[in-house]
């Protein structure tokens, strides 16, 4: 098998974008000045696994115009050249299609416009590819992928985060259908995996699995552990819906720090975008808040600045909201404590989410490539036990260990032994 990167390094500029889709994006750039393409480049975006669900690339494009030249900077994800089972499942969970739907209510809000925007214009976006402004060009980076955020990025993300769900509020409060997004795109939101499904099953083994290799709590000496996890990482999923009694919004779910990017002034994070639409789902803005801290911040950080950042979130939800979704924020009852309370109603997910995504997300880009994106091994690493290559790879590397056995330990103190610890 041929890895990622060399057959990246194959692909022509004909193989990912069309024509008509390279003149669209060009034209972003140049207006109505004619141009010429005279040279370009792909290459990896980082080495190694940079996201699960596709390729990524950058492409630089050198345009002749009259009399001066303009280098174009882009970011593109596409679909996998060369690992079908990857394909498949790509296809059967409509990631592209949710990321495509969100760009085009991205658009219908100008949502990334203003001061600070926190999200940017898709210059394509369907089904199978979607390009972007090279972001690191306009001063936006990412934080390391297996490290935990500090306060600063915690409260500008979480900001960015709650203009993110004011904005949907807001433009769903002026529509003539109750949830109207969600309505209309129901079959694409539908979710396949934190259901019960062959993937949340064997996420539920690797728990198991991961605190009886690591843990020095009698966690592990728990009977039937493995089906008991099981039974509340179904729970926890079904708590993720859409509830008729309170607001609810599109939810991003998937903000680990690969998804997040970072301006800064003086040293400081000032601004952050949000990117990756591919895993939005629909219900109350407290789930995609309590994902976002289990995805980013360790059970230390959460116990000293938990409620700080909820209460931040909310000024800034609040204050972002239009005098329409005000107005139904006070009608639905949802003030600062019973968002509050939503919250905790939400950590169990959060909790849930962490614990199955991390194994992934948090391993070395590199060593992730060779283990999930090989079509050998994909699907029994996906539906059957993902134990070996996951408990391997923690002995190795004590962050991805100590990340997945914490939220492990919290969530099964929480749930399984049913002992409630405070906030």
């Amino acid at each position: 098998m041929m890895g990622g990167n060399s057959v990246i390094k194959q692909q022509t500029l004909e193989d990912i974008l069309t024509e008509k889709q390279l003149h669209q994006i060009v034209k972003e750039y140049v207006g109505e000045e004619p141009w010429q393409l005279m040279d370009y480049s792909i290459k990896p975006a980082t080495e190694g696994l940079a996201g699960f669900l596709g390729v990524h690339l950058k492409i630089r494009l050198n345009v002749k115009l009259e009399g001066r030249t303009k280098t174009i900077y882009l970011f593109a994800k596409c679909m996998p050249f060369d690992n079908k089972p990857k394909i498949d499942f790509i296809d059967r969970n409509n990631f592209y299609r949710r990321e495509m739907v969100m760009f085009q209510l991205i658009e219908k809000m100008r949502a990334s416009e203003g001061p600070s925007p926190w999200c940017t214009r898709a210059l394509v976006c369907n089904e199978s590819i979607l390009v972007l402004p090279d972001l690191h060009v306009q001063g936006y980076a990412t934080r390391p992928h297996n490290r935990t955020l500090d306060l600063p990025h915690v409260l500008v993300a979480a900001a960015s985060l709650a203009r993110c769900h004011a904005a949907v509020a807001s433009h769903e409060a002026r529509g003539d259908k109750p949830h109207g997004f969600y309505r209309e795109h129901e079959s694409t939101l539908t979710e396949p995996n934190f259901v019960a499904s062959p993937w949340l099953t064997a996420a539920a083994k690797l728990t198991a699995n991961i605190l009886t290799a690591f843990s020095t709590k009698p966690l592990k000496d728990i009977p039937d552990l493995e089906d008991k996890i099981h039974h509340k990482f179904l729970a926890a999923c079904d708590d993720l819906t859409l509830y008729e009694d309170t607001l609810n919004v599109v939810l991003h779910k998937d903000m680990w720090p690969n998804n997040i990017m970072f301006k800064y002034e003086n040293g400081l994070p000032a601004n952050a975008l949000l990117i990756d639409f591919q895993c939005i789902r629909y219900g109350p803005p407290s789930f995609d808040l309590m994902a976002f801290l289990y995805l980013t911040t360790s059970r230390l950080f959460r116990e000293q600045h938990e409620r700080k950042i909820l209460h931040y979130y909310y000024c800034v939800f609040y204050d972002s909201l239009d005098e329409v979704a005000k107005r139904k924020v006070n009608d639905l009852g949802l003030d600062r404590e019973e968002f509050l309370r939503w919250c905790e109603r939400s950590r169990r997910f959060g909790l849930c989410e962490a614990i199955c995504i991390f194994p992934y997300v948090l391993m070395d880009p590199v060593v992730a490539q060779k283990t999930f994106d090989d079509p050998v091994t994909f699907d029994k690493y996906f539906v059957e036990d993902r134990s070996e290559p996951v408990l391997a790879h923690a002995n190795e590397d004590p962050i991805y260990k100590n990340r997945q056995l914490e939220v492990a330990e919290e969530f099964v103190e929480r749930y399984v032994l049913n002992q409630p610890l405070e906030p």
